[in-house]
């Protein structure tokens, strides 16, 4: 009878045992993966909160499935060893450990302290405590400062130009090497974009002649939110929640508040386009496109239905290739022009987005032959600068180039840390040129401090476009002589205004 107990005893204890062991462990392994995952981003991505909290609420739909398998292939192997461990350690304590009581305390600890240390390292590697610092505090910048489109003259003395458009992902100036005003050592990974910027109009941070760019603010710093701010003037910065709107795919109604590029556009009678090789409902590009200016959409899912790639391409990446994206930009532009209206067609590229870009057919490999990190990315920034130079020399050889301004930008920062590990946030300036403006510049190119909105005005400058006051939004006409807002207020002061909450964003903008 009392072997019968002892053994009825013993078996109680290691179910008690078991059960706390997988509770302590799932502690233990949640603890691991946030570390590995947050040092991976931390290590990986140069972003802020702000931007990774709009990007993981927004719905999946029309992304690349890279960067989930990225963070697995990275992240598994580690929660999978540390797993491993914790099994083991438990196995061996229950046969060998003389007093399991005080160690099962001691391990219960451990796992707790892990899974605290995990949090606060989190906290860090995300940079939370600046965005909730900037969210607690109120601006009034909106109600000193912007300039509703609505309530300016926009005119223009006979027929304004058509523009093309072209949203280079993730094209910054530090491709460039360090002679060319970039930050590579040996390499510049764009000469075909640096010359092409003085043999347009581009607006530089720089004063000695080399390349520079535009700034990129808190709010403008992801594909969606560099649409809008070079094309309304204003961040991206709606609220998140459930029903946030951020998650603007999903809302039927996109910013209805507000006057963008595309509406005044469309009222001056453009026909607009908007082209791109992934799936445009991602990040709400096809929402904010119709309904602001009535673009016609041309995405992953119309180059199936029209024949340029076969019915159930997708690269793996994104959808498909900028290869692709050129060729049917040119028979749009071929449509297009063959019309009666002025045309603005706006297109993005994507073999350059994180992680260390995508590789075509037509990368080569003179920068080394790795699938990842500087030499991938190296190559790949090499391609997007050869087929955008060939794409614009297409462009002067056709009819409609005279009458058309074409604006070649990039959209956002690098969001990965390669090749621009270490250079400094405010010096990752975005490339920027204006081909055939209908207006020279009246003050300086050079030693600007501008940012994404200021694009906004200056775009309808290039056309040909008159703006009463040179500013619409929270953008001023580069092509004046007026200061921006960076200048006038100081770029510090500016960006952090502008990532605090504002009612007036709220109310006016939704």
């Amino acid at each position: 009878m009392d072997l019968e107990n002892k053994n009825d005893s013993r078996s109680y204890s290691l179910k008690k045992y078991v059960i706390q062991s997988i509770v302590f462990g799932l502690l233990f392994l949640i603890g691991v993966a946030a570390f590995v995952i947050c040092n991976w981003y931390r290590n990986t991505f140069d972003l802020e909160f702000k931007e990774l909290l709009y990007t993981l609420a927004s719905p999946l739909k029309g992304t690349g499935d890279s960067t989930v398998s990225l963070i697995l292939r990275s992240s598994l192997p580690w929660v999978l060893g540390a797993a491993v461990l914790y099994v083991g350690a438990v196995i061996l304590l229950w046969m060998f450990a003389r007093n399991r009581r005080w160690c099962r305390r001691v391990g219960a600890l451990l796992c707790v302290a892990v899974l605290l240390f995990s949090a606060v390292f989190s906290v860090y590697a995300l940079r939370l405590p600046g965005y909730l610092e900037a969210v607690m505090q109120k601006t009034t910048i909106y109600e000193n400062y912007y300039v509703d489109p609505d309530k300016v003259s926009i005119t223009a003395d006979g027929r304004p130009k058509n523009l093309i458009y072209i949203y280079l992902e993730s094209m910054e100036t530090t491709y460039a090497s360090k002679a060319d005003g970039g930050a590579q050592e040996e390499h510049n990974y764009m000469p075909n974009l640096t010359a092409l910027a003085k043999e347009g109009v581009s607006f530089s941070d720089k004063t000695d002649g080399t390349l520079g760019g535009f700034h990129t603010p808190l709010g403008t710093g992801w594909t969606m939110a560099a649409l809008l701010s070079t094309t309304s003037g204003i961040p991206f910065s709606f609220p998140v929640g459930e029903n946030g709107h951020n998650s603007m795919s999903e809302r039927e109604v996109f910013a209805s508040g507000l006057t963008t590029l595309g509406d005044i556009l469309e009222e001056k009678g453009y026909r607009q386009a908007f082209l791109c090789g992934s799936d445009a409902v991602f990040g709400g590009r096809k929402n904010y496109f119709e309904q602001h200016g009535n673009y016609e959409i041309y995405d992953l899912y119309t180059a199936r239905a029209e024949g340029y790639i076969d019915p159930t391409y997708y690269d793996g990446f994104w959808g498909y290739e900028d290869m692709y994206l050129y060729e049917i930009a040119k028979d749009k532009l071929t449509e297009f022009a063959a019309g009666d209206q002025p045309f603005n067609f706006t297109m993005l590229t994507v073999d350059t987005h994180h992680v260390d870009g995508h590789r075509c057919a037509l990368c080569g490999y003179e920068y080394g032959d790795g699938e990842e990190g500087a030499e991938l990315l190296g190559n790949v920034v090499s391609c997007a600068d050869r087929q955008i130079a060939a794409f614009l020399e297409w462009c002067k050889q056709q009819e409609f180039y005279e009458d058309s301004v074409i604006v070649v930008t990039g959209d956002h920062p690098r969001m990965d840390t390669t090749l621009i590990d270490g250079t400094p946030y405010f010096a990752r300036t975005i490339y920027n040129c204006f081909f055939n403006a209908a207006v020279e510049p009246q003050g300086a190119t050079e030693g600007r401090v501008c940012t994404s909105f200021d694009i906004f005005p200056s775009t309808l400058a290039a056309m040909g476009f008159t703006v009463e006051g040179d500013r619409l939004g929270l953008g001023v006409n580069l092509f004046s002589n007026r200061q921006t807002l960076a200048e006038e207020l100081g770029y510090s002061y500016f960006s952090a205004e502008i990532s605090k909450f504002s009612d007036y964003y709220i109310r006016e903008f939704s």
